[in-house]
């Protein structure tokens, strides 16, 4: 089985899959699991969106609200009036549409990216 870390607590360097095969031991260290190796240690990438986010943004995800982290490519339609972001195109939206809400401080940004988009 092969688990996301990094070679750093604080999850600034890149993301490595590594191999639990590989581990010899693992212990806690500030509440973060660390990995051992012969050869190195590892730490568990830690399930937050700020931390997703960092690592993320080179694919073309970007946090648009404090709860979410969205896809930025897969961006459909934007409801300007509800700060809402859909993955359908506007025609084939339903209550049951994936959708994504969108910070005030987040809008112009995302409209700026969608008329880049267009163009």
């Amino acid at each position: 089985m092969q688990i996301p870390v990094t070679r750093d607590k604080d999850n600034q360097t890149d993301i490595i899959m590594l191999d639990l095969n590989d581990v010899v031991y693992m212990h806690m260290e500030d509440r973060t699991v660390v990995y051992h190796t012969n050869q190195d240690q590892f730490y568990h990438l830690m399930p937050s969106l700020t931390v997703l986010s960092r690592h993320a943004q080179k694919l073309g995800f970007e946090k648009l609200d404090r709860i979410n982290l969205v896809n930025l490519h897969k961006i459909e339609h934007f409801d300007d009036k509800l700060n809402i972001v859909y993955f359908q195109q506007e025609e084939k939206i339903t209550k049951k549409s994936k959708s994504a809400t969108v910070a005030f401080s987040h809008k112009e940004k995302l409209k700026d990216y969608l008329l880049r988009k267009k163009q």
